[in-house]
């Protein structure tokens, strides 16, 4: 079969081309190698008349040298007209060195090699193990957090990559081993481990299922998420399905409403006073409100201005009850009051995610458990917060004051990735749940690989084109299609993604597919959230889609909901950016969003 070789300082040339022409490059190698023979044009007046020039597009072509009767190598890729002057130019080596390029061979910029992470002797076995039984295995160090006795609520807080759902996963089994050991009251449900959406629920009960091979001691353990929790309680007592709204959907029909009847309030606004003040402090009556702070709202609302507020919203919330319609804090509001009447169900209570809970979730997750020894166990990070939940646990009666842990040793993530993703966060400290300002300072990690590349592109159409040759490069360096992932801002982005990874034949599968289904993951950046990957590529991150438009529209001029929107967008694509374990891989067409940090490796057009 005929072979066509490349010249090792051809790589660096071929590295700057567009995307498209490197494609093309690459179809006609590939067509060379497997017999269809493009015609080899030979220069008139060339010094070596062996050089030849190969047609690559209309406009391009690639000059080549023999190094045999079989073997041409590849030396260059330029303009028609340049690649002539080249060839004329041009003197065959002696002894010409080359590389081989089988076919789908990836290029240099359009693939990476496979990334290779390295870490201390107390890793290296996980390290070598599938990438499915890496997500369940636990440092060494972590064994005495997940299997300790504490004499009431605990914290487990740390950075990306710190093993903090891994830690959950086993607090689950640990307990749930203990019940035979254990007398809990009559009725009691044993363990609950619950989390903020099903994506997570469901990978949460998937990698149980591994941990945990004893059908009898799985049973004991009940995985679901906080709003199908408090659900399943309401419709219990009401005996009909709920019909529930979005924020977004709410917030434009509270607009609409509001500009009818000349209320001089946004329809943001509005839910956003509902949710996290009136909800949040779960208020009541009017004189609560005019009394309560409205911490990290806009400053002043006089009472008067309060008492118009309270009477809309009174009035909005009056007409939702009619038409039979829930907004989900107000589910587990409910719920909430609902247990406090019938009693705990559960004798342990792990929380995943948790920086992402409202107020009235964790009301009902301390009805949900009787106050005592291991009743709670609680982890997050603040600064994976992506939606605007502030919550104090000492208010709402959760007391972890002594029986916190911070970790601030990561084993799930490189370095390098974390030195590129740390800057997103921007300077704004953040809360955590005990109401102590929480950092990332002295956080680092055990692991090191290759530096993140951030790729620079002129259109949608090359970035997308490079991100194709990027992933089919990280499946050929032989990485399990199903630990890659690819993410979007929305879900635009994510249908282009999926098009033009299929239309290179590459499977693809949406990132809330089960662990077993084959195909790269391809979804929004949202869907990453509490996942992980061997390799990540975000694409889509430029200036005009990100922070998107619709998200700074919706904060109508407010400007605290502003600064909150940029905050939940810098934690939107911190989290996103550390989903990986071993390799990072982001681009955006023209102008970089203002969220991202300088790349520590750009490629640049």
């Amino acid at each position: 079969m005929p072979q066509l070789a490349i010249a090792p300082t051809f790589l660096s040339d071929f590295s700057r081309l567009d995307a498209r022409v490197q494609a093309a490059t690459l179809t006609v190698m590939q067509a060379y190698m497997a017999g269809d023979r493009k015609d080899l044009e030979p220069i008139s007046d060339a010094p070596d008349p062996r050089v030849r020039v190969m047609q690559i597009g209309p406009e391009w072509s690639g000059v080549v040298a023999p190094t045999s009767a079989d073997v041409y190598c590849l030396v260059a890729v330029r303009p028609h007209d340049e690649a002539v002057a080249f060839a004329r130019g041009y003197r065959v080596p002696s002894t010409a060195p080359m590389e081989i390029v089988e076919p789908h061979t990836p290029s240099p910029m359009a693939t990476p090699r496979a990334p290779r992470v390295s870490g201390p002797a107390e890793l290296s076995r996980g390290l070598g193990r599938s990438f499915a039984e890496w997500r369940i295995t636990l440092h060494p160090d972590q064994h005495r957090i997940a299997s300790a006795r504490f004499n009431g609520s605990a914290q487990v807080t740390g950075g990306p990559g710190t093993g903090k759902t891994v830690i959950a996963l086993h607090r689950a089994a640990h307990l749930a081993s203990l019940q035979d050991r254990l007398d809990g009251p009559a009725g009691h449900r044993p363990v609950l481990l619950t989390t903020f959406n099903r994506l997570l629920a469901r990978t949460l009960a998937d990698q149980l299922d591994r941990i945990v091979p004893d059908p009898h001691v799985r049973s004991r353990i009940e995985v679901v998420t906080i709003d199908a929790l408090a659900r399943g309680i309401v419709q219990e007592q009401s005996g009909a399905p709920l019909q529930t709204l979005a924020k977004e959907a709410l917030a434009e029909r509270w607009r609409e409403a509001a500009r009818a009847d000349g209320i001089p309030y946004s329809g943001r606004f509005l839910v956003d006073e509902w949710e996290q003040v009136i909800l949040a402090r779960d208020i009541t009556d009017l004189p609560s409100y005019i009394r309560c702070e409205r911490n990290g709202r806009i400053l002043h609302l006089a009472p008067e201005h309060r008492t118009l507020v309270w009477e809309t919203i009174r009035r909005y919330t009056g007409a939702m009850r009619v038409a039979g319609e829930w907004f989900y804090p107000q589910i587990a509001q409910e719920a909430a009051r609902l247990l406090r009447h019938s009693g705990p169900r559960y004798q342990h209570v792990v929380v995943d995610e948790a920086q992402d809970l409202h107020p009235a979730q964790w009301r009902l997750l301390r009805a949900a458990v009787d106050e005592g020894p291991d009743d709670l166990f609680i982890v997050g990070d603040p600064h994976q917060r992506i939606y605007d939940n502030r919550v104090s646990l000492a208010s709402l009666g959760i007391n972890v004051r002594g029986r916190s842990h911070r970790l601030r040793v990561g084993y799930r993530i490189t370095q390098e990735i974390l030195d590129w993703a740390l800057p997103i966060l921007g300077r704004t400290a953040a809360v955590g749940l005990d109401d102590n300002a929480d950092t990332l300072a002295g956080y680092r990690s055990l692991l090191h690989g290759p530096d993140p590349v951030v790729r620079a592109c002129s259109s949608r159409a090359e970035e997308l084109a490079a991100l194709g040759a990027w992933v089919r490069g990280w499946l050929e360096a032989g990485i399990v299609p199903s630990s890659i992932a690819v993410a979007g801002r929305n879900q635009w982005v994510v249908r282009h993604v999926a098009k033009e990874l299929t239309a290179r034949g590459i499977a693809t599968a949406p990132l809330d597919t089960g662990e077993d289904a084959e195909g790269v993951r391809v979804g929004t950046m949202h869907k990453l959230k509490g996942q992980e990957f061997r390799c990540v590529a975000v694409v889509g991150l430029s200036e005009p889609l990100l922070p998107p438009k619709a998200a700074i529209e919706a904060a109508e001029g407010d400007p605290v909901a502003l600064e909150q929107v940029h905050q939940q967008e810098r934690n939107l694509v911190f989290v996103a950016c550390t989903r990986a374990r071993d390799a990072l891989y982001v681009s955006h067409v023209g102008e970089p969003s203002r969220l991202l940090p300088r790349p520590a490796h750009a490629e640049r057009r």
